[in-house]
Formats: structure tokens, C-alpha cells, sequence
């Protein structure tokens, strides 16, 4: 066994030293043609078909030996494995400048074959797609250091830019694209020419060289597709007329009204006429790989997204009746179909179309709820000072009966609510709409209660008669609900929003007493009473009166207006504050001189006169203004004796108990009488 290694180990020693000789060689003659092709630039007479054979049988002899080395065994402690090391360190050097002259020889080699005249362009682009692959694999890190092979790099890229530029000229040259402006008007012009396999062979191999088509896309996308979806186009093609090339033209105005817009089924029409034509440029290299493909991939989502923007978005029908004569679900569908016939498909937006066609429903739905909320807001918006009469009438609520009086309420809210009866009717009748039409109803509702009173914010404050007629429309409004509760499916929503109606329409109208209040104190500024006043002046008859001609004024806008209920609370609420404060003033006296306690029953004389005949029924100033029979009885202190005044007394059982105490009356009697017996006689009987 000994004898045999041995004899291995000297076949090997042996024929190292021969192999690296003869790799040496080959990298001599490799670096000579590498060197003259990529660094010198000077003819060597080195032909590669020798050097790729030398290659060949140096290879087979490199691999035999490393197989030979590999199998050796030699004792660790024997001179001869410190020789083994070495050859196999000169060997594994040696190996690895053979790779690297092998790979170059072989770039070098690809280079050569690729401009041989038999080469189209789907040889060249496979040639230099070999070649790429080469360069990428980088095993070696002393390769990107050789300055050859960084000139390979550049004389690869080179090649790539010819080609591909080569290419580009032969496809703009077989698919002309044109454009042409003129003042008003835009020309666009494609000619595809009928050279099927020229065509395949560009197109093929301008897609292996993951060419983009960008500028095709952009092309049809700008100035194709974006005017015939929005414009009236003059659409021409011709696939017959001339035997060398199929011709698409259109022109079309530069700017356009909406008014002329084509519908949608033209557009979809010219699109599939386009499509068809331009299906002549559809190179198909495989089942998963076509020029269509390449662009649908650059502009398909656009297209989808500017369709259904630019276009269909806007001829979704707005009517029921529009939406059952329409077929543009069914339409739509089917140009979807259409287009992944033809191979335009993406992957990714290839449904866009039919997604959008199965929403078509929806949208109306939306469509056809937002044009009847815009309806409903147009009748708010109307300014409409004519009044309508309702008659009193009963509205059935659940278990209990709800009176609405008889009032005016205004012409707008009428056609309100006479377009809410129309909306509720057509719920009913469209189960598939009903839910978004209610809450479409409760929108406009909603919006009632905002938009109204702040569009009509300075009439409804300022102008007695506007704010109870806004109260009144609240009020109809709100009865309104109540009667169509059991049609109106969330109950909740609606309880809440006919409490918001009611409280709004009280809301305005409280504001409005408030002001009257205010304006009612501010004329008794001139019903000024001291103890320093002799007798009443014009000062104190001008603000009684102003008083009076302001609740006459509120009568003549508002006891037609309103329901005759709240008509009497309303102003009988302000005529007792105005009572009110006149016995508060006369009661602070100290001192009552006989002309002014003349003076203030006249004045009180004018008021009974006067405001009874603010009622209907003048009987009802006894029953609403709780002040008026204390005004009453202070009229009779200031005109009574002392004797009349006990006996109206009558030791606390006459008719003065019911609205004076015992030390308002006493308080009275001293401001009107001087002291005497019968007054202190008049005061100890009070009591």
C-alpha cells in the first residue's frame, strides 16, 4: 500500500508542475486577446475557437488532477505531505486564474458572436442577456479590479443602448404615433404597419429586454383615450384601405361645454373600435406575455380611475325610473369582458370595472338620496313671507292624540312637507332604497333645525311675526313625524329629532318674548314715580301707551298667526310683566298726592280700556294675566275712602285679600292719607 501512494504522490508531483505550466499559457494567450480587444485595442492573430478548445482539454486535465490530490493520503508526518501542501497551493492558484481567463475568454467570446450578420434582434438580445448573466456573477473579487473587465461592463452597455435603440427606431417606425395642434382643434393619427413578423420580432424582443412602453402608454393614454372619454371625438378606422398599414384617426375640439359630452355608451363603443384596431400591434410571445399586457400594466388603473371619474360616474341615472331603463351595469360588465379578451389586463385592476358596475346601485341610491336632500334644502332656502292657513286637526300618536290648533305657518314649509310626504312615499314603494331614504329624510330634518334659522338669523329675531311663524313650521313639522311615526323605522332617531324641531321652534320664539320684554321695560323707563312728583305728566301717559300700541302691534302679526293657546300665554305673559311693574311702582310711594292718585287710576282706567280687547274674548284678560285683578282692586284703593277701603277688607274676608297683604294695604292707605284718627283707625282694622 506504502508502494502505491508513493508512486501516486510522484504522478502527481510530477504532473503539477505540467498543468500550471499550461494554465500559465492559457492565461498568457487569453490576456493577449483580452488585452488587445479591451485594453490595447491591437489586433491579435489568437483565434478563440483554438483557445476555447485548449481551454476545453486544460480543464479536463485540472480536473483530474484535483481529483488525484483530493484522494491522496499521505502520513502528516512524512516530508512528503508538506510537499503535497505546496503543489496543492500552486494547483488551487492556478485553478483560479484559469476561471478568471475562462470567464473572460467566454465574455470575450459572446461579444465576438454577437454582431455576426445571421443575428436578428432576438439572438442579439439573447447573446447579450448571457453575457449580463456573466458579468453579475462576480466569483472572484480580483475581477471588478481588472480594468478589462470594467471595459467589458462599458462595451456590454454600450451594446444594450444599440440595441435598444435599434429597437426603438424599428417600433416607432412600424407603429407611428402622431399629434397635431392646431388653433381649436387637436389631430391624432396611428399607423400600424402590416408586418407581423417584423413587428414580433421588435416587439418580442424589446419586452425580453423589460422594455416598458412608457411612452406608447402615455401617448394613448393623453391624447387618445383622455378626449374620447370626455370630448365628442371624429373617430376613424381603417384596417382595409391600404394594404401596408392599419390607420387610427381622431380630432376633436380642444376645449369643450359639458353640454356636449358624448354618454357613456359612446365612449365605450370608440374605446372597443380603438382596442380592436390596435390589437394589430398585440405581439403575443406567450400565454402569459403580450404588448397589451405590458400596457395595460403602465395605464390600466388610470384608464379605470378617468372612466369611471370623468365619465360614468356622472350618467348614473338620478331618477327610479332613470335606473330601471338603464343598462349600463350590464354595459359596463361587458367592456370589462371585452378588455380582458384583448389581453389588456394587469392583474391587479382587472376587476376595477366590474366592481365598480356591481356599485352601480348603490351610487343611484346615494345619488338619488343626495339630489332629494339638495331638493329639500332649495325649498328651505326660498324666502316665503306668504302664510298658509292649517286648520285645527288631530294627529293619532301612538296611544295618545295630539292637538294641533289652528295656525299660519309659512307657504315653504308646506312644500316641504309636502315633498317629505312624496320622499316617504317612495320609500315605501322601494324596499331596496326605503332605509337610505328615511335617513335621508332625517338628514333633511336635521339640516332644518341649522340651516333655516341661520340663513334667516335677522328676520327671525327682529321680526315678531317670522318667529312664530318659524315656530309654527317646527311645531307642523314636528306633528309631521308624529303622524308618520309607524313609517319611519327608527323610532329613536326620529323621537329625537322632532324633540330638536320643537325645541328649536320655542328656542327662536322664546328669543323673540325675550326682546319684547326687554322692549317693554325699556318704555316704562318713562313711568318714573317719586315722592317728589306733584302730579302725573305727559311723560308718564307716553310710556303706558307706548306699551299698549307695542301689544297692540304684537296682536295685529301674531293672534292670527299662532295657535289661539299659545297666542294668549305669549301675550298675556308680556301684559302681566307690564302690569306687574306699574303696581310695583305705585306700591313703592311713600307718599300719594290726590292729583296723582287721580292721575294713575285714569292711567289704569286707559289700561282696561285697552287690553281686554287683545282677547278674542276680552273676558280672557281675567283668566291669563294673573295681575289683572290686583290691578283691578288698586284701582279701587286709590279711588276708595277710608270706609271703602275697610269694608273691601272686610276683616280679612273681602275681596282686597285675595291679592294684597295685610302690610301692602296698610302701606297704601298711609301713602294716600294723612294721619289721622280714622286712618289709624282704618290701618288697626287691617289685619
Amino acid at each position: 500500500m506504502e508502494n502505491i501512494a508513493q508512486t501516486q504522490f510522484e504522478n502527481v508531483s510530477f504532473n503539477v508542475p505540467e498543468v500550471l505550466s499550461l494554465i500559465r499559457k492559457h492565461q498568457e494567450e487569453v490576456r493577449d486577446v483580452v488585452t488587445a480587444n479591451y485594453v490595447d485595442f491591437v489586433a491579435n492573430n489568437a483565434t478563440n475557437s483554438t483557445l476555447i478548445d485548449s481551454g476545453k482539454v486544460l480543464e479536463t486535465q485540472i480536473k483530474e488532477l484535483v481529483a488525484a490530490t483530493s484522494q491522496l493520503t499521505v502520513d502528516k508526518s512524512s516530508g512528503a505531505w508538506n510537499d503535497l501542501r505546496h503543489y496543492q497551493r500552486d494547483l488551487e492558484e492556478g485553478v483560479r486564474g484559469y476561471k478568471i481567463a475562462r470567464k473572460l475568454l467566454s465574455i470575450h467570446d459572446l461579444f465576438e458572436s454577437i454582431n455576426l450578420k445571421s443575428n436578428g434582434y432576438e439572438k442579439k438580445a439573447h447573446i447579450l442577456g448571457k453575457i449580463k448573466v456573466l458579468l453579475d456573477e462576480v466569483e472572484d473579487p480580483v475581477l471588478p479590479e481588472l480594468h478589462c473587465f470594467q471595459s467589458m461592463i462599458l462595451r456590454y452597455e454600450t451594446e444594450y443602448e444599440a440595441l435598444t435603440n435599434d429597437l426603438n427606431v424599428e417600433f416607432t417606425n412600424l407603429v407611428v404615433l402622431q399629434q397635431r395642434s392646431f388653433q381649436n382643434t387637436k389631430s391624432i393619427t396611428i399607423r400600424i404597419r402590416k408586418d407581423e413578423d417584423k413587428l414580433y420580432q421588435v416587439v418580442a424582443t424589446l419586452m425580453k429586454t423589460q422594455h416598458d412602453f412608457q411612452s406608447v402608454s402615455q401617448f394613448l393614454l393623453e391624447n387618445v383615450f383622455a378626449p374620447v372619454i370626455v370630448k365628442p371625438v371624429a373617430l376613424v378606422c381603417d384596417e382595409q384601405s391600404d394594404e401596408h398599414n392599419v390607420l387610427i384617426q381622431l380630432s376633436y375640439q380642444q376645449s369643450v361645454t359639458e353640454e356636449l359630452r358624448p354618454g357613456y355608451k359612446t365612449v365605450l363603443s370608440n374605446i372597443m373600435q380603438i382596442f380592436y384596431n390596435l390589437s394589430n400591434m398585440n405581439i403575443v410571445v406567450s400565454d402569459e406575455e403580450c404588448l397589451f399586457k405590458v400596457i395595460a400594466k403602465q395605464m390600466k388603473k388610470d384608464l379605470c380611475d378617468m372612466l369611471i371619474e370623468r365619465c360614468l360616474e356622472r350618467e348614473i341615472p338620478d331618477t327610479i325610473e332613470g335606473m330601471k331603463e338603464s343598462a349600463m351595469v350590464k354595459d359596463v360588465c361587458e367592456f370589462n369582458t371585452f378588455l380582458l379578451t384583448t389581453n389588456f389586463a394587469d392583474g391587479r385592476n382587472d376587476q376595477l370595472l366590474e366592481q365598480y358596475a356591481n356599485s352601480i346601485e348603490t351610487i343611484h341610491q346615494k345619488k338619488l338620496c343626495d339630489n332629494v336632500l339638495e331638493s329639500a334644502l332649495d325649498i328651505m332656502k326660498r324666502e316665503s313671507h306668504e302664510m298658509v292657513l292649517i286648520e285645527e286637526h288631530e294627529y293619532q300618536f301612538g296611544t295618545s292624540t295630539v292637538r294641533f290648533s289652528s295656525c299660519m305657518v309659512t307657504r315653504t314649509v308646506v312644500e316641504l312637507k309636502k315633498f317629505l310626504d312624496k320622499v316617504l312615499t317612495e320609500a315605501d314603494a322601494h324596499g331596496e332604497a326605503a332605509e337610505r331614504f328615511v335617513k335621508t329624510i332625517a338628514t333633511i330634518l336635521e339640516r332644518y333645525t341649522v340651516d333655516v334659522p341661520m340663513s334667516n338669523e335677522k328676520l327671525l329675531f327682529k321680526i315678531p311675526q317670522q318667529s312664530a311663524l318659524f315656530r309654527n313650521d317646527c311645531m307642523y313639522l314636528n306633528y309631521w313625524l308624529q303622524k308618520n311615526d309607524d313609517k319611519l323605522k327608527d323610532h329613536c332617531l326620529f323621537t329625537n329629532i322632532a324633540d330638536a324641531l320643537k325645541a328649536c321652534g320655542e328656542d327662536i320664539f322664546q328669543h323673540q318674548l325675550n326682546n319684547q320684554r326687554t322692549q317693554t321695560m325699556q318704555a316704562l323707563n318713562g313711568f318714573k314715580l317719586s315722592i317728589n312728583l306733584v302730579e302725573l305728566g305727559t311723560e308718564q301717559q307716553r310710556a303706558i301707551r307706548q306699551c299698549i300700541r307695542q301689544f297692540e302691534l304684537l296682536k295685529n302679526v301674531w293672534q292670527t298667526v299662532l295657535p289661539d293657546p299659545v297666542y294668549k300665554q305669549s301675550l298675556a305673559g308680556l301684559i302681566d310683566l307690564f302690569v306687574r311693574e306699574i303696581i310695583k311702582r305705585i306700591q313703592s310711594l311713600e307718599d300719594i298726592t290726590t292729583a296723582i292718585g287721580n292721575g294713575l287710576a285714569l292711567l289704569i282706567d286707559t289700561m282696561k280700556e285697552t287690553l281686554p280687547n287683545l282677547f278674542k274674548d276680552p273676558n280672557d284678560v281675567h283668566q291669563h294675566v294673573k295681575q289683572w285683578t290686583k290691578l283691578l282692586q288698586l284701582q279701587q284703593i286709590l279711588n276708595g275712602s277710608l270706609v271703602e277701603i275697610t269694608e273691601l277688607w272686610a276683616e280679612g274676608k273681602g275681596p282686597l285679600t285675595m291679592c294684597f297683604s295685610t302690610e301692602e294695604v296698610k302701606h297704601l292707605i298711609r301713602a294716600l292719607f294723612q294721619n289721622t284718627k280714622q286712618r289709624q283707625a282704618c290701618i288697626a282694622s287691617i289685619v
